[in-house]
């Protein structure tokens, strides 16, 4: 393949755009970019880019890099890779993630830019290959494209460093490639991705601020006491060593509980039948006096159950992915529940009962849907068994959003054509369609939201709504010609066409085999005790 060579008058070249990027800008501003930065810097940046520009590259590697740069532009490739974090259970990284794009491409564009100005160098010393096709317009210091990857990739990671490991050298090669294609002085690049690593400090201690006072607000639900049980005497735990990213946690729940009884589950078994099995064995010296429960949301909504059926109190702990339920509680760690389970504290909490035509009763901890979300959380399934979960859901969102369609159902007797129908245990005040946590476990209704299809099937309305949602007041009912939502004790929804693969999830387990009747949804208030700490 042919390779490509920058002009041989390149290093006086550079020095005359390096000397331009010192003049004043075309943005007035007080202080000039000469005045601020040594000149030992605008050295090093004639000096690197010098270098840079002589060398010869691959034409792929050219390409490549000019295509990453202007995928990152307006922050797109961040965005999509959020919605994928999102549909892989990392929603809190990909919001995390965007909040410090978000912080730090206005300190760059609105304060930085105007401050500091400056040219650019000179992109028509470049080959054509390797240049952007519209150079930007604005002054040069700081890199708002290197800010805001910085940002996107340090808050990602600070939440998820599974997840920032794979994000992080992406956000590295838009960084370089903003060098690369000649958009920016390295100096440039350097200083937005200060600024993005800083707005990405900034955004996990406001996040911690918001934790603690959430916390200091009080408990989640009506305190109780429960059975005390010393060293975990009495409590039978069952185990799902493959669920969450931490690992297998017997170790520390032998440590913490040394006389409580694990059972480990196994890849097809039943969770619900060895808790079941457990509780009606005899002969074991101490009587069941609790069941604990460590794994997903979907394991512990299956032990609630029997918990309920059992009538005893159930002990959470947080080692799945998401741990909503145990999050809302106050439960942060194995240490948090094995202390509530020793100090006999807890919480009387609302569940809700789901049944399925004429099938027996299930509960539910957190939600039950319909629609394009449990689709997306079975085409992430799939595709994570081959790529892993992050990468599973990358190629999971785009063909769910391309390939599903909308269906036709009767939401309490009102026939309605709609994209999703979102049931919430208690009341999701964050967002609507994309909820990220509620701020109570007692409230004693259904938060109801129904995605409309419309006359018209219109994707991106219906892939913004998914991934964004809008803000709204908690108790208050509204309706648009797209979204309805509304409280309730009780909600019947019925598919008009008995054959439709809609998708069904529970508290995140979801299956796209046709439902065998209408889905029925009723909250029990103050239906279960969990150990949690007061």
């Amino acid at each position: 393949m042919a390779r490509f060579r920058a002009p041989t008058d390149l290093p006086e070249s550079l020095d005359r755009a390096a000397e331009a990027a010192d003049e004043p800008s075309l943005v007035a501003s007080p202080v000039r970019r000469r005045q601020v930065l040594p000149r030992w810097v605008h050295r090093a940046d004639r000096a690197m880019v010098r270098h840079l520009h002589r060398g010869e590259y691959h034409p792929g590697v050219d390409r490549g890099l000019r295509m990453l740069s202007r995928a990152a532009d307006r922050g797109m490739l961040w965005f999509g890779i959020a919605s994928s974090l999102a549909a892989a259970g990392r929603w809190r990284a990909g919001i995390r993630g965007i909040a410090s794009l978000l912080t730090a491409s206005a300190v760059t564009n609105l304060i930085g830019k105007r401050v500091f100005g400056g040219e650019r160098p000179d992109h028509t010393l470049l080959p054509v290959v390797r240049r952007i096709r519209a150079m930007p317009t604005s002054p040069s210091f700081p890199s708002g494209h290197s800010a805001s990857a910085a940002a996107f990739a340090a808050g990602v990671a600070l939440e998820r460093p599974v997840a920032g490991a794979v994000v992080v050298p992406v956000a590295a090669a838009v960084c370089y490639s903003r060098v690369h294609t000649g958009a920016h002085w390295p100096s440039d690049v350097v200083g937005g991705a200060a600024i993005g690593l800083a707005a990405a400090g900034a955004s996990a201690l406001v996040a911690r601020t918001a934790r603690s006072g959430r916390r200091v607000a009080g408990p989640a639900a009506p305190s109780i006491p429960l059975p005390p049980l010393a060293d975990g005497r009495g409590l039978v735990i069952i185990v799902n060593p493959g669920s969450g990213l931490g690992g297998d946690p017997s170790a520390e729940l032998r440590r913490r509980l040394p006389h409580a009884r694990l059972i480990r589950t196994s890849p097809g078994a039943d969770p619900a039948a060895l808790a079941r099995k457990a509780v009606r064995r005899r002969g074991w010296s101490t009587a069941v006096r609790a069941l604990g429960v460590s794994g997903g949301d979907g394991t512990v909504s299956a032990i609630a159950h029997v918990a309920r059926e059992a009538e005893l109190p159930l002990a959470v702990f947080p080692t799945g992915t998401r741990n909503a339920f145990a999050r809302t509680a106050g439960l942060a760690s194995v240490a948090d529940t094995a202390r509530a389970i020793v100090d006999g504290s807890g919480l009387h909490v609302d569940v809700a009962e789901v049944r399925v035509g004429d099938g027996p009763a299930a509960t539910a901890i957190n939600t039950v849907s319909l629609g394009v979300y449990p689709q997306l959380v079975d085409a992430r399934a799939r595709a994570g068994r081959r790529l892993g979960k992050v990468w599973g859901a990358l190629v999971a969102v785009p063909r769910v959003l391309k390939r599903s369609e909308p269906f036709d159902v009767e939401v309490d007797g009102r026939a309605a054509r709609v994209w999703s129908v979102f049931i919430g245990v208690n009341d999701y005040r964050t967002l609507e369609q994309g909820p990220l946590w509620r701020g109570r476990l007692d409230d004693g209704a259904l938060d109801v939201r129904i995605l409309h299809a419309g006359r018209r099937r219109r994707r991106t309305a219906l892939s913004m709504t998914l991934l964004g949602g809008r803000p709204r007041r908690a108790d208050a009912a509204a309706r648009t010609p797209a979204f309805e939502t509304f409280h309730a004790r009780e909600v019947r929804v019925e598919l008009r066409d008995p054959a439709g693969r809609p998708g069904f999830a529970k508290d995140g387990e979801a299956s796209v085999d046709p439902l065998t009747g209408a889905v029925t949804v009723r909250i029990l208030p103050r239906g279960l005790r969990i150990y949690a700490p007061h």
